[in-house]
């Protein structure tokens, strides 16, 4: 049943989205899924009615998508009765491992975009440890969305649980979705964010000379394991961003940029992909519905430039794209303003605060993405805060691949090393490849014939003199 008489248009994100999906080009990598464990025993009637309550709450989320007169439109479905489904794993040898596999075949099962777009599991694997998952695809709601829903669940189940009043729901609606995008659209700040972006769109951004995307990895969105960054590193990352009065991620873009650098043999410029939230007024951090976008990241990485000069750039250039983040990117680059689409090999980069922690009553329950959306070519994603810090990456693309999370981790912990024992360093003296890779590398580039010496020139009255001396007798 609808609850919503009137059809509403997409946002511009939901619209990409929408013909991402028609194209099938990610298959089910829009659908994203949040797990959470349970360190203790948890009421199933309550949870459940915990989680109908939410959803009936959270209407951006219930959103149902459908073609009308030739135009995508949706309107918000209503689901009294929407369902969790439990799973008894307390006799399996392994049930962690089970409840991991169960998840993912949920979130590889396709969702019609008539709906419903979300689903949720409940796992039992001990007397008292349980695991809820939530699956919604990401037309509808984004990451950040999906911790507001869990968020709303553990407080109406805590207030059932102790017997006290749930606190009033204050999740904005579909319509003002709608019109919290369309008053952005009709505003100054939309036309100051289009200027400043027709300005700064990266230009010759040409493909990288990567390799293929890679058989390492079956899909472009499952994350890898996550690898822990050594305290060491952290502590060199949050020395050098404190010295230079920029944020510690900032330092570890500037490490990422210095990887790109080596591997593309292209230049100076590197263009990441930089995840935004888009959530920037009072208003939109209380929709739970889809916002994010992703925005290009331009660095300039001179040799001749010193680390601390050029961590700077890299916050300078980071604070700019952050207050220009609510503009949506592809209306310049699907009108051909600076080219098609961004190039298929982006490396990006996404920082993730540390796993949500949710009260359920009594019980603490942990949780964490178990995917963050596709990721175009490949993807790093920095998890935690304070001295804790791991990297988890997605994505099939070379040569990154192949290098894996383990090594990645490690070769960013020495480059920032390097970058903290000597912010007065030339970049050119930051080395991040091996041997066999520069070597590589440089044959991409064509760097042995380029940096050879030029030969002498001869006049060809010259070289038919020459030729004279050495074979008088020859016919001419």
């Amino acid at each position: 049943m609808k609850s919503g008489d009137i059809p509403l248009p997409l946002t511009r994100g939901q619209l990409d989205i929408w013909f991402s999906q028609e194209a099938n080009l990610v298959g089910t990598g829009w659908q994203l899924g949040l797990l959470a464990r349970f360190a203790g025993g948890i009421d199933r009637g309550l949870l459940q009615e915990a989680i109908r309550r939410a959803v009936r709450e959270a209407e951006p989320g219930r959103a149902a998508f459908s073609l009308a007169d030739g135009q995508v439109v949706q309107q918000a479905v209503d689901y009294p009765d929407v369902e969790l489904d439990f799973y008894d794993l307390t006799g399996s040898k392994n049930p962690a491992q089970n409840v991991q596999d169960v998840a993912a075949a949920i979130q590889r099962t396709a969702m019609p975009l008539s709906g419903p777009l979300f689903k949720f599991a409940l796992f039992q694997t001990l007397t008292d440890e349980f695991y809820l998952f939530a699956c919604c695809h990401h037309i509808a709601m984004d990451g950040v969305g999906m911790v507001l829903v869990s968020r709303r669940i553990a407080a109406i189940y805590s207030a059932m649980v102790s017997g006290e009043p749930v606190p009033p729901a204050y999740f904005g609606s579909l319509q003002e979705l709608i019109d919290c995008e369309s008053a952005y659209e009709a505003s100054p700040g939309y036309l100051a964010d289009r200027d400043y972006w027709s300005a700064h769109l990266p230009t010759g951004d040409q493909p990288l000379p990567w390799l293929p995307a890679s058989d390492n990895a079956h899909d472009g969105f499952t994350p890898s394991a996550a690898v822990t960054f050594d305290r060491s590193v952290v502590a060199h990352a949050k020395g050098l961003a404190k010295a230079l009065g920029v944020r510690r991620y900032t330092i570890f873009t500037a490490a990422c940029a210095l990887l790109v650098r080596e591997y593309s043999a292209t230049g100076n410029r590197v263009v990441l992909d930089f995840p935004v939230s888009r959530r920037v007024t009072p208003e939109s951090k209380t929709l739970p519905g889809m916002l994010s976008g992703v925005l290009p990241l331009v660095v300039d990485t001179p040799p001749g430039s010193t680390v601390a000069a050029f961590c700077q750039h890299v916050d300078a250039r980071i604070r700019e794209l952050l207050i220009h983040q609510r503009f949506p990117i592809r209306t310049l680059e699907n009108a051909g303003f600076r080219g098609l689409r961004p190039p298929p090999n982006r490396l990006a980069v996404n920082f993730i605060p540390a796993r949500l922690t949710l009260d359920f009553g009594a019980v603490r329950a942990t949780a964490a993405h178990t995917n963050n959306g596709p990721v175009g070519h490949f993807g790093l994603f920095f998890i935690g805060s304070g001295d804790e810090l791991s990297l988890s990456t997605a994505g099939s693309g070379e040569p990154f691949a192949t290098i894996g999370a383990v090594e990645l981790v490690a070769r960013l912990g020495r480059v920032l090393e390097v970058m903290a024992a000597d912010p007065g360093r030339r970049l050119s003296g930051i080395d991040v490849l091996d041997e066999s890779e520069r070597a590589r590398v440089e044959g991409w580039g064509n760097t042995g014939v380029l940096s050879a010496a030029e030969p002498a020139w001869l006049s060809v009255p010259g070289v038919f003199a020459a030729q004279v001396v050495r074979a008088p007798d020859a016919v001419a």
